[in-house]
């Protein structure tokens, strides 16, 4: 009787590795084939955002692109505006301000192609507004 219960034993632990590997391996094909038509590498299609500053005035880039204004840390209670002569080429989106303890540049987005002046202007002071700076945002 121990040797028919090894045995039964023996032939199921068989089958269940057998039927393991056999599982492993159509998973393994059906993921592979799958996954490398549906998915990209990692960081495919991330393009670095262009940074431009006073000293720096114009940028050529892609539609899609982002850009930012570094402008420095607005005085307190103050914040740098950034208007485009042009929205359809490219959008501002955000303000340059300080936040606590860190400080939010002014920046947008490039949505089509041409050229659009973007003017940051520091928003605040007891004047009010302080002179602009003018940059120049070529999209292709």
């Amino acid at each position: 009787m121990k040797i028919r219960t090894l045995a039964a034993l023996g032939v199921v632990a068989l089958a269940a590795t057998t039927l393991t590997l056999a599982g492993c391996s159509d998973s393994k094909k059906a993921s592979s084939s799958t996954s490398s038509s549906t998915v990209s590498g990692i960081g495919g299609n991330v393009t670095a955002p262009v940074i431009l500053n006073a000293n720096n005035t114009s940028a050529t880039v892609k539609v899609g692109q982002i850009v930012t204004f570094d402008m420095g840390q607005p005085a307190s209670g103050g914040s740098f505006v950034a208007t485009s002569d042009n929205t359809k080429v490219f959008e501002v989106t955000s303000e340059g301000k300080s936040v606590g303890t860190s400080t939010q540049n002014a920046g947008g987005k490039a949505v089509g192609t041409g050229v659009a002046k973007v003017s940051v202007v520091f928003k605040g002071s007891m004047n009010g507004m302080g002179t602009p700076t003018i940059f120049t945002i070529t999209v292709q």
